[in-house]
Parts: structure tokens; C-alpha cells; sequence
């Protein structure tokens, strides 16, 4: 069986992250994708956005994935990062 993802850019605000649930995210999820992941910009520039779309998207029962990147941030900011993430229950990250 194939099995299909859907890549977001995290949105800038909170009006167009709820646009994003439910003009996109959530009429996509009826196609059953196997996750949606959400970018992670050079240096960490979209880190919070990318968090918070994250979070807003598994609130709503979709299985989300952030993309991680490691090379500007410091250790305990990534550190940090991976625990609320795992405390909100991510299961994957790319």
C-alpha cells in the first residue's frame, strides 16, 4: 500500500494557523495520509512556529511531525525542544 505525507511551512500567526487546520489540514487528513510534517527554517527561524503548528495540528487528532534541524541552536534549546515534544506526544521527527 502507498502511503503519502504532506509537508506545511508553519504559518506566522495565529489566524493563518487556523486557517491552516481547517481550510487544509483537515480536509487533507480525509485522504489518510501517514503524517503531515511541519519545516523547521535555516538556523531555527520558523523553531516556535513550527512548534506551535505541531502542537495545534496533533490537538486536533492529526499525527504530525516537525523537521529538526540542529546546527544553529544551542544544546539545551534542542533539548528543551525534544521534551515538550515528547510531552505532547510526538512520535516521530524528521
Amino acid at each position: 500500500m502507498t502511503q503519502i505525507s504532506f509537508e506545511f511551512f508553519p504559518p506566522r500567526d495565529s489566524e493563518a494557523q487556523q486557517r491552516l487546520l481547517h481550510n487544509v489540514a483537515l480536509k487533507l487528513a480525509d485522504l489518510s495520509p501517514e503524517f503531515f510534517s511541519v519545516t523547521y527554517g535555516a538556523g531555527g527561524s520558523t523553531r516556535d512556529g513550527t512548534q506551535q503548528t505541531v502542537t495545534t495540528l496533533i490537538d486536533a487528532g492529526i499525527n504530525a511531525a516537525p523537521h529538526l534541524s540542529m546546527g544553529m541552536d544551542d544544546h539545551e534549546v534542542i533539548l528543551s525542544l525534544l521534551d515538550a515534544y515528547r510531552k505532547h506526544g510526538v512520535n516521530r521527527i524528521v
